[in-house]
């Protein structure tokens, strides 16, 4: 009786392990990874929206800042784009860019409500994916985020007008082990390799006088390490992962690195179906 049992629960973990690589090569995660959508698939959800026009190539949106409106008076439009190495095999490269537009009303929301400006957010991602196994994968990524901004306000006699731009500079390395068809745990490692300073030129001017100045910010305490142990679950339609950990805090859509360590949340979810 006892051989029986363990017969039994030898053939379920031999079942669940290819349910799990199945799954997988089906339905990868593609945060942080090389991996794309399926042709056709979509994914929804409050962080992101993605859908695999072929397999080697993907689309994407961040949803929450188009519905600002109600807090910023305005949209904020952004997408992605990600594209895959064609081969089959356990490596994967992928390529991926994005951008993000912030007009005037937004900016002038969250700064000053008499000020006018203007903001665009690029980014750029290198990622490499290796599966060792119906079980384990590591990818390897390289993250670039440059924030160009341009402001004016006018107020009685006095004009600023200014320039400000970052640079950051980052790598990271996601390791997934999935458990179950359903579960598996990762870890994410982020290191900061380098963010600019901030730069602005501004202009003052009155009726008798103009002054110039160029202005620059950088912290001299900079963090570089982020460290998030999550885990991760994929069920028929919805996925699911997030983690907790502490570290360098990347802004959302935008890219750039904070100066101070805080608690890092990483959170991911979304519901997928196939629109052809």
């Amino acid at each position: 009786m006892h051989a029986r049992l363990s017969l039994a629960a030898f053939a379920a973990v031999l079942c669940l392990g290819g349910n799990a690589l199945a799954d997988q090569l089906e339905n990868p995660r593609t945060d942080y990874t090389a991996y794309t959508r399926p042709k056709g698939r979509a994914a929804v959800g409050p962080m992101k929206l993605e859908l695999g026009i072929i397999d080697e190539i993907e689309v994407g949106t961040y949803p929450l800042p188009w519905f600002a409106f109600p807090i910023l008076k305005t949209t904020i439009p952004n997408g992605y784009l990600k594209l895959k190495s064609f081969w089959r095999g356990p490596f994967t490269l992928a390529l991926g860019g994005g951008a993000t537009y912030i007009d005037a009303r937004a900016i002038a929301k969250l700064a000053d409500e008499n000020a006018s400006a203007s903001a665009v957010s690029t980014v750029a991602e290198l990622d490499a994916s290796y599966r060792f196994d119906e079980r384990f994968s590591l990818s390897l990524g390289f993250d670039y985020a440059h924030v160009s901004a341009v402001g004016n306000t006018t107020e009685e006699a006095t004009s600023l007008e200014g320039a400000s731009t970052a640079h950051t500079y980052s790598t990271r390395l996601l390791g997934e082990w999935r458990l179950s068809r359903v579960f598996a745990l990762t870890l994410l490692l982020r290191y900061l390799i380098y963010q600019s300073p901030v730069s602005a030129d501004s202009t003052t001017e009155d009726s008798s006088i103009t002054v110039t100045t160029d202005l620059s910010a950088q912290s001299a305490q900079q963090r570089h390490f982020t460290i998030v142990p999550g885990v991760s679950f994929v069920f028929n339609r919805w996925e699911l992962s997030t983690g907790v950990g502490y570290g360098v805090f990347y802004l959302p859509v935008l890219g750039l690195a904070t100066t101070k360590a805080w608690p890092v949340v990483d959170f991911a979810f979304a519901y997928r179906f196939d629109l052809y």
